[in-house]
């Protein structure tokens, strides 16, 4: 079971990555792309701020999984160094449980607002606005898979 976790774990930050590098790429061609249209052809893209907020969405909300996954995530480094051991295990804990609800909360929300736009349509790209809110469930699940991962991780040595 912990194998095929770590594997899991592995291919989902691999994907989250490569997802994440590619929402990058998209949002400063599509920005550049618009500077160019407005500048010097005088025709701004009525689609291209759609697709660059869209994408920043997601990407912000990806990389706050690779975040989790990274303990990268925010901390009070400088206060839990002057901590005895034992009171370091416990903000640490305590961190890994406002974590866990944060990203249980993500889930909630976020199905909550993908069943309430359901049938809304984005103006420029007519797209469902469900995809956009289905960030953040999506990275809620993330977060949770990384965070178990990382805690059979630590507990296997």
């Amino acid at each position: 079971m912990t194998r095929r976790l770590r594997a899991l774990n592995r291919a989902l930050v691999r994907f989250e990555t490569f997802a994440a590098g590619g929402l990058v790429i998209t949002v400063a061609a599509v920005v550049l792309l618009q500077v160019l249209m407005r500048y010097l052809f005088a025709y701004p893209n009525p689609w291209s701020e759609e697709v660059s907020r869209f994408c920043f969405i997601w990407v912000s909300l990806l990389g706050a999984s690779l975040a989790v996954e990274h303990r990268a995530h925010f901390g009070f480094d400088q206060v839990t160094k002057a901590l005895a051991p034992s009171a370091k295990r416990v903000v640490e804990t305590f961190a890994r449980a406002a974590v866990l609800l944060f990203s249980l909360l993500l889930i909630g929300t976020g199905i909550a607002l993908m069943d309430l736009t359901m049938g809304e349509r984005s103006p420029a790209l007519n797209l469902p606005v469900a995809l956009v809110y289905a960030a953040a469930p999506v990275s809620g699940v993330l977060m949770v898979v990384h965070m178990v991962a990382g805690w059979v991780r630590e507990d296997s040595g």
